[in-house]
C-alpha cells in the first residue's frame, strides 16, 4: 500500500529536498508575546529576519509549542482519503512531546480510516539528522520497502545520525531552561563554548567546553573526523541560524582534509530560536553513537 513519509519542523529540511524525496511535514508552533504562529519551514508567515529580530529583542517574549490535533488531521487526512498510510519520523522525544501528541490524536483518525495504518517512529535526533533520516526512508520506499519495514529501518538505525556544533552564546538555551543562568553567565563572560553531540536519546550532550570559536570549530571537526565511516558518510550538512563566517573554516576542512562533500542550510524555525543567531552545527551519518548524557 502506498505510504506518505512526515517530518515536522524540528527539521530545517528545504523545500527542495522535500519535493525531491516527496516528503510532508507537521508544522510546530511559535508563540509571540501571546500571538500564535505556525513554525514554518518556508516562512511564510513572517520572514527569517522578522523571528530573528524577536529573538534578540528583550521585551519580546516566544515560546514554542507542540503540533496541533488541527494540524495532524488536516495534513493527515488529505492522505488518508486517498489511501495513503503515514509514517511519521518525530523529533526526539527527549526534545518534544510532539510524538506523543501524535500518538494519542493518530486513534481518533483509525477509528475514522480503520482500514488505515499510522506509524510514528522517535527519531532520537533533530534537525538535518531528521531529514538524513527522511531522505534514506524516501529512498527505501522507492525500492518496494513496505511501510512496516521502514518504520523498522529508522528504529533500528537511528543511532548511526550524528550532530555536533556550537553556539554564539548560552543566553538563548538558558531562557529556555537548557542550562543554567549561572553557567550562562560565566561561559559568557569568559568566552566558553560548549562543543554540543547528540546522546542515544537525542539529548544535546556537552561533550567538550572550550575558549574561543576557533577552537570550538577544531574540536567540532575531530569530532567529525573520528566518527565518519568510508561508505556511509556521503554526505555532511554543515548548518547555522544566521551567516556565519567563521563557518568556512570548517567546510574547508572536511572537504579538503576529510574529502566528504559538504551541503550548507539554514537551520530551521524550532532550533533556531531555542538556540539564537550564532548557532551552527554539522550533521552525519557515521558509526554507532554509544554516548548516554548524564
Amino acid at each position: 500500500m502506498p505510504y506518505q513519509i512526515f517530518i515536522d519542523s524540528s527539521s530545517g529540511m528545504s523545500k527542495e529536498l522535500r519535493e525531491k524525496y516527496h516528503i510532508d511535514y507537521f508544522r510546530m508552533g511559535l508563540n509571540i508575546n501571546g500571538e500564535d504562529k505556525l513554525a514554518d519551514l518556508d516562512f511564510v508567515e513572517f520572514s527569517r529576519e522578522q523571528m530573528f529580530d524577536w529573538v534578540r529583542d528583550p521585551k519580546v517574549v516566544i515560546k514554542t509549542s507542540l503540533v496541533t490535533p488541527v494540524e495532524f488531521e488536516s495534513k493527515m487526512e488529505k492522505y488518508l482519503k486517498k489511501g495513503i498510510d503515514i509514517l511519521y519520523i518525530a523529533c526526539a522525544d527527549a526534545l518534544s512531546g510532539t510524538r506523543q501528541a501524535f500518538e494519542l490524536f493518530k486513534e481518533e483518525l483509525l477509528e475514522k480510516y480503520p482500514e488505515r495504518k499510522i506509524i510514528s517512529v522517535n527519531s532520537a535526533r533533530a534537525e538535518a539528522a531528521l531529514s538524513l533520516m527522511a531522505m534514506e526512508a524516501s529512498r527505501l520506499q522507492d525500492q518496494g520497502k513496505s511501510l512496516e519495514e521502514v518504520a523498522q529501518y529508522v528504529e533500528d538505525n537511528k543511532q548511526y545520525y550524528h550532530e555536533t556544533g556550537s553556539v554564539d552564546t548560552l543566553k538563548y538555551l538558558r531562557m529556555y531552561g537548557r542550562v543554567s543562568g549561572a553557567a550562562a553567565f560565566f561561559a559568557d563572560t569568559l568566552n566558553i563554548k560548549p562543543v554540543i553531540i547528540f546522546d542515544i536519546h537525542g539529548h544535546n550532550y556537552t561533550m567538550k567546553k572550550v575558549r574561543g570559536e576557533k577552537k570550538a570549530m577544531e574540536e567540532c571537526f575531530n569530532y567529525i573526523k573520528a566518527h565518519v565511516v568510508e561508505g556511509v558518510t556521503d554526505v555532511i550538512y554543515l548548518g547555522e541560524t544566521v551567516p556565519v563566517p567563521a563557518l568556512d573554516y570548517l567546510y574547508k576542512r572536511i572537504t579538503e582534509e576529510l574529502h566528504i562533500p559538504v551541503e550548507k542550510y539554514y537551520i530551521g524555525p524550532i532550533v533556531s530560536v531555542c538556540c539564537g543567531p550564532g548557532m551552527y552545527g554539522c550533521w552525519f551519518k557515521g558509526d554507532l553513537v554509544t554516548v548516554e548524557a548524564k
